[in-house]
This record gives C-alpha cells, structure tokens and sequence, in this order.
C-alpha cells in the first residue's frame, strides 16, 4: 500500500472534523487475505491516512507525534466498520477489506 499498489480503490464516507458532515474520501485498498488488509484514505485537504485490518476488524492508524498521536477507535454495524482516529470519522464497508 504504501507505495499505491492497490488491489481496489474507490470511495467511502469520511468526515475530518467533529460534528463535520460525513463527504466522500477516495481509497485504495492492498489485500493480505484472511481480513489482513491496509486502506488507504486521502483525506479532502490531499493528506492520507493508513488504516490496518487484521483479520477482519480494525486495529490502528498511522499517527504520529506531529498528528499528537489521537486516539484510535473502531466499532462494526453489520457489514460497516466505523473507524475513528481523533476527530476523523471513516465508514469502510467489508467489502473493501475482503473483496466483491
């Protein structure tokens, strides 16, 4: 993923800011298999942010000290993963994460 070989892409809902409407962010998905997979988000300022799945489910972001390191959050609704890291809100259907 990191150097945009991706094995899908497309968009999802994303929102950067609280209480921000939810618009559409492009992604691009690199697949492991078995639900390990990196998503890939350009966010609607032209910056990315990485998302890692293992095994189906959310697990982390990649932050760092200049983003202060926000706290990452993750919960599933049916086939919907909802995806928080600080202020930023991501749904990522799994689809994205698994194929079809």
């Amino acid at each position: 993923a990191g150097i945009g070989d991706f094995d899908a892409t497309g968009q999802i809902p994303c929102a950067q800011a609280p209480g921000a409407p939810m618009t559409q962010c492009d992604f691009g998905v690199s697949r492991e298999g078995s639900g390990n997979a990196t998503v890939v988000v350009t966010r609607p300022d032209g910056t990315t942010r990485a998302i890692f799945f293992i095994n189906g489910k959310a697990n982390s972001a990649d932050t760092s000290q200049a983003d202060g390191y926000p706290e990452f959050s993750s919960g599933r609704e049916d086939d919907l993963n909802r995806v928080r890291v600080g202020s930023e809100r991501y749904e990522i259907p799994d689809a994205v994460i698994f194929g079809g």
